[in-house]
């Protein structure tokens, strides 16, 4: 019988052993299903970084606000000119668009910004600065999912590759939208990224409404 114990207190030694190592591997490599980095836009978009982007943006510490390109053509003066699908828009709506893009390239570093809470209350605070209505709701549920395994994400840079106006009145806006970052995990207990660096790409229509003197982010569907 004591014999029975010992092997019995062998195994679950060994059990306790393997699960804790295989946690831990779970947590520091970025393919495992409890990765953040492997499903926040679909794992077939995510490639490993082994080079330097072209043109990549910077992202300062403790930043929400980022730039890039877009597809806007220059004037005579220099000036930035967005157009719409269907042509150059007019000089109202050239500076409204301007206002627009400047407002959604923040949102986005806001968004990349949030995930580095340590709780929830404090990610939906963030988040509440750049979206609005059911997508925020549904970035807050799925950061759930993973600030509750002390899991976040950390970005490097972003490279804004085309950003077209496609509508835009005073109050409401569709943008068409390419953008690629790098990131990689974030262990939110350590406050350190963790696993391999990946550069994900995003292509997505979003809608965008205005709220007092800001422009939020409340629709976004993916460009197949």
């Amino acid at each position: 019988m004591r014999k029975m114990n010992y092997l019995f207190g062998a195994a679950a030694l060994g059990l306790g052993v393997l699960v804790g190592t295989l946690g831990m591997s779970l947590l520091t490599n970025s393919s495992s299903p409890t990765s953040f980095i492997s499903k926040l836009r679909g794992q077939d978009k995510i490639q490993t970084v082994s080079g330097t982007l072209s043109d990549p943006v910077k992202i300062p510490p403790n930043s929400d606000v980022v730039a890039g390109g877009t597809s806007e053509n220059e004037n005579e003066n220099g000036s930035k000119i967005p157009q719409t699908n269907h042509g150059t828009l007019t000089d109202k709506e050239s500076l409204l668009a301007q206002q627009i893009i400047t407002d959604y390239k923040q949102n986005i570093g806001i968004f990349f910004g949030a995930w580095k809470s340590t709780d929830m209350a404090t990610f939906r605070a963030k988040l509440a600065k750049a979206y609005t209505g059911d997508l925020f709701e549904k970035h807050a549920r799925r950061a759930e999912e993973y600030l509750v395994q002390g899991i976040g994400l950390d970005v490097t840079q972003i490279t804004f590759d085309q950003i077209d106006v496609e509508s835009v009145s005073e109050n409401a806006a569709t943008l068409r939208v390419d953008y690629r970052y790098t990131a990689r995990d974030y262990n939110l207990t350590d406050g350190a990224p963790v696993g391999d660096e990946h550069e994900q790409i995003v292509q997505v229509r979003v809608n965008l409404v205005k709220q007092t003197s800001r422009w939020m982010i409340t629709g976004e569907s993916t460009i197949q």
